[in-house]
């Protein structure tokens, strides 16, 4: 089943509101059990204590009607006491009515039995003339009240039973509720973590598919779901494909341009070499053909660059990786710089401590140093100072390039790695570069799994970072674009 992130959303949200519904209705159903419990007390319980203390009050005045009678034979105290008596027999009746327990409607029969007893006897209407007949009269009258003391204590008793079950069933439904609202806050919860999981990690595998493109390796990205999400990444696929083919296509093309550069280049330096052997040729033309040596020199050496880096976008630049020792591989480069610094009177130096070999491209390293000491020679100006020093560092190497030149602007500084740039105070300078050279730098760097950081300030010099991990030793390929750059403070 094909499940969409909409269908997905619908059916954790559709699980939430139902698990509420159900402790919603749980809840409810226990407090409407409270409440029936809490009605029949109030309604019948409540109304039997009244009427056990109503008939109490009867009673008694109907003993008083009863002892007048049997003493003055008054009929006026006799209708007295048949009124009485037949609200006793109501009110019995109606308790007899209200009582739902066996023995509590034994009790009610014997007090019945009683009352008919008392009443039989009154209306002989002999007097009271012995002390059997008054016993008789005070020990029905006593059921009689006996029994009630009785109904009442049990009524009263039943009342107490009655809400210590509403307590405890109140007390159960709040922890009942609270388990349920916990229990609905953790599924809401996992229902959420369920459906953010779902949708953030394919989206999670297409941001590192897409990182993987921006590097140059366009492998094919896959994802664990099935929905929109999949689609994109399809389509990011597709894209990747088209990309990658286009790449190789320009890689195809630089290779070609540079091979149909360098036969005319070659052809144009034989002649020069031919030309300035030849005794034809006059002093003023030498310098000419000087000219001509530099510019074919230059065309030379940006044809190689431009092709590095079309080789690094299409991710095709491979690496030579060996067990290497950087300061071995700097220093011939130092002392080949020396010459070119000493022209504008510039101090180049070397410092080096002992430092753990790392698996290195001999040749990009070279590279990579040589930018930066060219870089710092040319906006450096004369009489000014340039340290080289390779440390150990926390990845492995690090290679320092001090100089003491123009400097940078601050704003400027996350875009010199961009190819073709060039910073805006490159007018206080006499020459101009390509603007690939620190493009190149900061790839075969990263190539290497490395890192590069830059700190300067204009007229203060800048200082380039470039370190290397030990024994890395996994063929990289460069990044397409250069990285953003960081700063080591």
């Amino acid at each position: 089943m094909k499940l969409t992130i909409y269908k997905k959303m619908i059916m954790g949200f559709s699980a939430i509101i139902t698990i509420m519904i159900i402790s919603s209705a749980y809840v409810l159903f226990e407090l409407n059990t409270v409440a029936n419990g809490a009605k029949i007390i109030l309604s019948s319980n409540v109304r039997i204590q009244e009427l056990a203390r109503q008939l109490q009050a009867i009673i008694q005045d109907e003993n008083g009607y009863a002892g007048k009678y049997l003493i003055s034979n008054d009929e006026t105290y006799f209708s007295l006491f048949i009124e009485t008596s037949k609200q006793v027999d109501q009110n019995l009746n109606l308790l007899l009515k209200k009582q739902s327990s066996h023995e509590e409607q034994s009790l009610i029969y014997r007090m019945q039995k009683a009352h008919d007893t008392l009443v039989a006897h009154i209306q002989n209407k002999k007097p009271e003339t012995n002390a059997n007949q008054k016993q008789i009269r005070q020990k029905n009258i006593a059921i009689l009240l006996d029994s009630l003391d009785i109904l009442i204590s049990k009524n009263h008793s039943s009342i107490e039973k009655k809400m210590i079950r509403i307590e405890s069933i109140t007390a159960r439904s709040v922890k009942v509720a609270l388990l349920l609202i916990a229990g609905t806050l953790f599924a809401a919860i996992t229902a959420a973590l369920i459906i953010t999981r779902t949708i953030t990690r394919p989206i999670g595998d297409l941001i590192k598919g897409t990182e993987q493109i921006a590097r140059g390796k366009f492998e094919k990205i896959l994802v664990s779901s099935h929905d929109e999400i999949a689609l994109l990444a399809d389509a990011v696929n597709d894209m990747s494909a088209k990309i990658n083919d286009v790449n190789e296509l320009k890689t195809q093309m630089m290779q070609q341009i540079s091979h149909e550069l360098k036969t005319p280049l070659q052809a144009m330096q034989s002649a020069h070499d031919v030309l300035k052997v030849s005794k034809s040729v006059k002093d003023s033309q030498i310098k000419m053909l000087d000219v001509f040596d530099r510019g074919i020199d230059k065309i030379a050496n940006f044809s190689k660059q431009y092709l590095d880096l079309a080789k690094i976008e299409s991710g095709v630049m491979q690496y030579n990786m060996e067990l290497s020792d950087l300061p071995k591989i700097v220093e011939p480069i130092v002392d080949d710089a020396k010459l070119i610094a000493a022209s504008k009177n510039i101090d180049l130096e070397l410092n080096f401590d002992a430092v753990p070999r790392v698996m290195a491209d001999s040749e990009k390293i070279s590279i990579i140093i040589s930018n930066l000491i060219s870089n710092a020679i040319k906006y450096t100006p004369k009489n000014g100072k340039i340290v080289v020093s390779i440390v150990p560092c926390d990845l492995g190497v690090q290679v320092k390039v001090q100089d003491s030149g123009i400097g940078i602007n601050q704003d400027e500084i996350p875009n010199i790695f961009e190819r073709f740039y060039q910073a805006s105070n490159i007018k206080k300078i006499a020459c101009t570069g390509s603007g690939v050279g620190l493009a190149i730098v900061k790839a075969y760097t990263e190539g290497h799994g490395g890192k590069i950081y830059v700190e300067s300030r204009p007229d203060q010099g800048s200082l380039f970072k470039v370190e290397f991990p030990i024994m890395n030793n996994k063929p990289l390929k460069a990044p397409a674009e250069p990285l953003s750059l960081s700063e080591n403070d």
